[in-house]
């Protein structure tokens, strides 16, 4: 029997649309980068409930109902800023992050209109396939 996997799964946009919004930015990143995410969420669904710093931060400073997923790929912080309920991680965005500046500038207020559009059920979540 295989080791037991947490579940991550992505913010989908609301109807009509109903896009991946965490693929399509994984899409976006460098064959490196992608390689490199992949290891780390592997990494982070066979740890299952130990979820810690530095790889875990499970509050984010006024947005106290968001965390982050944390690495590093090319000289550059990682994030998928979401939220930990039930077992289950959300991500809703995905960003850069360097000396308190995420890129994109507006990625916290983005998660947050995110994670209220879930709450409202106006948007949905599909499984983290990548």
């Amino acid at each position: 029997m295989g080791e037991e996997l947490r579940a991550i799964l992505c913010f989908c946009s609301p109807a009509p649309a109903r896009r991946d919004k965490i693929r399509d930015w994984y899409i976006g990143l460098t064959v490196q980068e992608r390689a490199d995410a992949d290891v780390f969420i592997k990494a982070m669904r066979r740890k299952r409930d130990d979820w810690t710093m530095p790889d875990y931060r499970p509050s984010l400073k006024g947005y106290s109902k968001l965390g982050e997923l944390r690495w590093s790929s090319c000289r550059k912080q990682h994030r998928l800023i979401g939220f930990l309920r039930d077992g289950i991680f959300v991500a809703l965005i995905g960003c850069t992050h360097k000396q308190r500046i995420y890129d994109p500038a507006d990625s916290l207020e983005t998660a947050e209109r995110r994670f209220k559009e879930i709450e409202r059920k106006e948007a949905t979540t599909c499984e983290y396939a990548l």
